[in-house]
């Protein structure tokens, strides 16, 4: 082809057909931009193509995390809530018999909630240096504020969690100077794992009173009332988490679907 074109060239100069010659160069010119320009704007469509499906599978595997969330937020909830019921109980009780010792105990007892937000793909996709998804950049910005203000806010609040029931361990560690640890509560805490009962050296009946006195006492009752609070803000925050988890779902099926 370029053979071909040179040799046009040469007859229209041994012709002496000057301007004819330019306006055939000229003319090759274009057609050799329009050409290149042409080859750019298929390499530039089949680079969006290619990012435009990788952003497709992120979609699809951020779809999974948001799933993952779902599901370990609303057991996280419910277990919220079952502190809260028994924070309810002991708050409202007038008085406390030797059968609720047990449940009183699950109340005084300190358990923070490990729960955050799975950031696998996202991470994945930073590292990677994909800030945003090819193709799909609404969707891109509320996966971005998922992923960093609500994790961000999650994070705070579960830090304040373990914050707060680890400084008042310590009136755990007070109770324990004086109140045995029961096998009952050894059980509780060994997660299935613990299964024998161990001889009592303090009276059973003295074991109880103590822990209802504690749970009678102004220091027990602001206890139960800091958990109580603590719960409820956490639990309506993961109600929030899921509710976003299950948006965020949704539009990724319905852009998956065009």
């Amino acid at each position: 082809m370029i053979k071909f074109f040179r040799q046009i060239r040469q007859r229209l100069l041994s012709e002496g057909k000057t301007t004819k010659y330019l306006k055939y160069a000229i003319g090759e010119i274009v057609l050799v931009v329009i050409g290149i320009l042409i080859a750019l704007q298929i390499n530039n469509w089949n680079e969006i193509r290619k990012a435009n499906k990788k952003s497709r599978n992120y979609l699809i595997e951020i779809k999974s995390d948001l799933k993952t969330d779902t599901i370990r937020f609303n057991r996280a909830i419910k277990l919220l809530n079952n502190m809260i019921a028994d924070e309810k109980w002991v708050l409202n009780a007038t008085d406390y018999t030797y059968k609720d010792v047990d449940r009183l105990w699950e109340c005084i007892s300190g358990w923070y909630m490990p729960f955050n937000i799975n950031t696998r793909t996202f991470r994945e996709m930073q590292n990677e240096g994909n800030s945003k998804l090819v193709g799909f950049d609404k969707l891109s910005e509320k996966i971005n504020d998922y992923y960093i203000r609500i994790d961000n806010m999650t994070k705070e609040r579960t830090a304040y969690d373990r914050q707060d029931v680890n400084e008042r361990r310590a009136w755990l560690s007070d109770l324990e100077k004086t109140i045995e640890i029961s096998n009952h509560r050894m059980q509780t805490f060994g997660g299935g794992k613990v299964t024998k009962n161990f001889p009592m050296r303090q009276d059973s009946i003295t074991n109880i009173e103590l822990v209802i006195a504690f749970a009678n006492s102004t220091r027990g009752r602001n206890h139960f009332k800091h958990n109580y609070i603590r719960h409820m803000i956490l639990v309506d925050w993961y109600k929030d988490v899921v509710s976003k988890a299950k948006n965020l779902i949704k539009e990724i099926e319905k852009e998956l679907q065009n």
